[in-house]
């Protein structure tokens, strides 16, 4: 973390020690504050079949906390976008399999390149939002 505290001759009225005390309640502020829920929550994913494509697919998305405790009663929703616009959306929520894994069936609709945007609710109501690119969709062999 990098704080500034202004030079105690640049504030007006302001001693040294003011200023140190001030810059001390800045960093223990700061350091206390709640994290932010994107950076402290683990995010992992597959997606199969593995290479991905037209037809039925699964997200599997695993959510653990920062001291890797699995992360159970979360809203898992994904919407998957051609990279192209005028394409209609696939969506899907995600079923909970336990031991903070959910899975999402899709059906990916056309060739090409895919954007999956995860869109997640923890238990305590934080959000949280990944982006997957799925590139270059084409039929089965």
């Amino acid at each position: 973390m990098l704080v500034r505290v202004a030079h105690p001759r640049a504030v007006a009225g302001v001693s040294r020690r003011a200023a140190g005390l001030l810059a001390a309640v800045v960093v223990t502020v700061a350091c206390h504050a709640p994290r932010d829920a994107a950076a402290s929550t683990s995010v992992a994913w597959t997606l199969r079949p593995e290479p991905v494509v037209l037809g039925p697919a699964t997200l599997t998305v695993t959510l653990r906390d920062p001291a890797n405790t699995p992360i159970d009663r979360a809203v898992v929703r994904v919407v998957g976008h051609m990279s192209h616009p005028g394409m209609a959306p696939i969506t899907a929520a995600a079923v909970p399999r336990g031991g903070g894994r959910y899975e999402a069936g899709l059906a990916f609709t056309m060739r090409g390149d895919w954007v999956l945007v995860v869109s997640i609710q923890l238990p305590d109501g934080r959000r949280v939002e990944r982006r997957i690119d799925v590139p270059n969709v084409q039929p089965a062999p």
